[in-house]
This record gives C-alpha cells, structure tokens and sequence, in this order.
C-alpha cells in the first residue's frame, strides 16, 4: 500500500486535495489502477472548472463595465437632450419677447393710439 500511494503521490504532483481525495478513494477499496486513470481526468475536470469560473468572472467584470458604460451614455445623453430643451425653451421665450415689444413699440400701435385716443 505504501508503494501505491508514493506513486500516486508523484502522480497527482504534489496536488495535495487531489492526493488526499485519491488516497480516501484507494483507502475505500478503489482498485490502484483506476485511480491512476481517474488523475487526468480530475485535473481536466477541475481545470475545466476554473476556466468556467474565471469566465464567469470575467463576464461579471465586462456586465458591470458595460453597465456602466451605459449608464455613463445615457446619462450623457440625458444631459445633451436637457441642454436642448433649454435652448429651445430660451428661443420660444426670446421670440415671445419679440413679439411682444414689437406690438408695444411698433407702427401699429402708434397709429392707434393716434387715431383711438384712451
């Protein structure tokens, strides 16, 4: 048994949570050979395992940034379409003034206040 486990100890290289769950396996009876097998598959598997996580991380990190981006635009857009509505609205009040001191002050009125005394 000593001999077995030293080589599964080389074989695992020195992983010692795969080493100690292949040790539990043979210790329960699985013959040494079929642990032997089962070591590149478990490192595949766990490697697989850790790709899919730091995939995950990484798609967590570009939602957020996207987001953020997204919001930072929309926000941005916001603040152009604000600024719009303002000049507009500054526009519409100027004409507004127009109007109005063009009908106080122009020929119109002056001609009635000749013609139709108060």
């Amino acid at each position: 048994m000593g001999n077995a486990l030293e080589q599964l100890k080389r074989e695992t290289k020195d992983d010692a949570k795969l080493y100690n769950c292949i040790k539990e396996l043979y210790e329960q009876g699985v013959p040494f050979e079929e642990l032997k097998a089962l070591i590149p598959d478990i490192r595949r598997t766990r490697e697989q395992l850790h790709i899919k996580r730091m995939l995950e991380n990484n798609n967590e990190v570009l939602l957020s940034m996207f987001s953020k981006e997204m919001s930072f635009l929309l926000d941005a857009k916001e603040r152009q379409e604000e600024e719009q509505f303002k000049k507009l609205d500054q526009l519409i009040r100027q004409q507004q003034s127009f109007r109005k001191s063009a009908s106080t002050a122009g020929p119109v009125k002056r001609l009635k206040r000749l013609f139709l005394p108060a």
